[in-house]
């Protein structure tokens, strides 16, 4: 199987990194979407909408969305990003977290607009608040003593958060310091970074 992503894409970097935890022998395909790698006929043939990650291999037709190539492989087995008796918590958190997290970390990096900015972080910090709260009696992470499908997404936003100057709620250092220790979100950060500086004069940074 073959996941075709880029290393500074929030979505593709959720999806490696779930693939990483679970173990999957997936070959990571580095697209170029500075250079039109998104709009090429052949991409588009296995990604009419353009976006990007997808997953390629020998099920058929390819596999687009980040939750949906997560469930793919889930269902493949063995289980271990959606934890039995903990199915819905991991779907939701992680829905809240491409929501209210991942999907609006995007207005820092392309629009610079001081409205849309304050709004994003309104909604933003509401969503932390609903973490914090899952959170409250003690737990490692959203659904116990591993890191879920739910975690994916948070810890990407938090990360990007950091990079472009958004304020994240110090009541959940500790759950984000769980998250960036593990060695999986350490190489996602250090393979984004160079992108994150690299496109800082494309993105007005």
């Amino acid at each position: 199987m073959k996941l075709h992503y880029h290393p500074l894409s929030s979505y593709s970097r959720k999806t490696a990194i779930g693939i990483a935890l679970r173990g999957d022998p997936v070959e990571l395909v580095v697209l170029n979407p500075f250079a039109g790698g998104l709009k090429s006929p052949e991409f588009l043939e296995v990604s009419p909408f353009g976006k990007m990650p997808v997953l390629t291999g020998p099920h058929e037709g390819a596999i687009v969305e980040s939750t949906s190539i997560l469930e793919y492989l889930e269902e493949r087995g063995p289980r271990k990003l959606i934890p039995i008796g903990h199915e819905r918590r991991a779907r939701h958190f992680d829905r809240l977290g491409d929501l209210y997290l991942l999907g609006p970390i995007g207005n820092f990096f392309w629009n610079k607009s001081v409205e849309i900015r304050e709004t994003t972080e309104k909604t933003m910090a509401r969503a932390w608040a609903v973490f914090e709260r899952e959170l409250s009696d003690g737990r490692d992470f959203i659904c116990g003593a591993d890191i879920t499908l739910a975690d994916l997404s948070a810890a990407v936003a938090a990360h990007y958060a950091d990079t472009e100057g958004v304020a994240v709620p110090p009541s959940i250092a500790a759950y984000r310091a769980r998250l960036e220790a593990h060695p999986v979100f350490a190489a996602s950060r250090d393979a984004a970074m160079p992108f994150v500086e690299s496109t800082r004069p494309m993105r007005g940074g």
